[in-house]
């Protein structure tokens, strides 16, 4: 970034309102994408926690399941519902990865915004060069293609129910 000049805001009463204005709300931005992302990471360990019970309860089931002599009359209809329950527990475990993704990306914004607020008094005299090399170093901190991009303006493809994991 420019360095400015000495009494560069001073000068400039628009500047030195925007500046001053910046370097309040971005603080608060901040701190705002922190409560979210510890609210993210808090409700993804409680479903985490849940998921993890009721894997448990599956196993005692599957293990009951085991012990019942083969002529029971809804031994075959019990095991599928056991089967059916793993697969919709895995999916649900694999949909889990948004918050994941969704905490890395608030990281990321967190750490441009006290980037931005903390480099914000040097920006009076930023041009364009500064200004893509601000964007060019954001983008190199994304972690993934969702990111990369709405960075540009593009929407993400269709989602598929593949899993991905990163």
């Amino acid at each position: 970034m420019s360095q400015r000049p000495e009494g560069a805001l001073a000068s400039d009463p628009a500047a030195q309102g925007v500046a001053l204005m910046a370097e309040h709300i971005t603080p608060i931005w901040g701190r705002q994408l922190e409560a979210i992302q510890a609210t993210l990471q808090n409700g993804s360990v409680e479903l985490l926690s849940n998921f993890a019970s009721i894997f448990e309860l599956q196993d005692q089931l599957h293990i009951q399941f085991a012990h019942l002599p083969p002529d029971t009359a809804h031994t075959e209809a019990l095991q599928q519902i056991d089967v059916d329950l793993q697969i919709q527990c895995e999916r649900a475990l694999h949909g889990l990865q948004f918050a994941d993704r969704l905490s890395q990306m608030v990281e990321i914004l967190h750490k441009n915004l006290s980037r931005f607020s903390a480099e914000l008094p040097n920006m009076a005299n930023a041009g364009e060069a500064e200004m893509q090399a601000w964007s060019a170093a954001f983008e190199a901190s994304f972690t993934t293609e969702e990111q990369h991009l709405f960075h540009h303006g593009k929407s993400p493809p269709p989602r598929q129910d593949n899993v991905e994991f990163f």
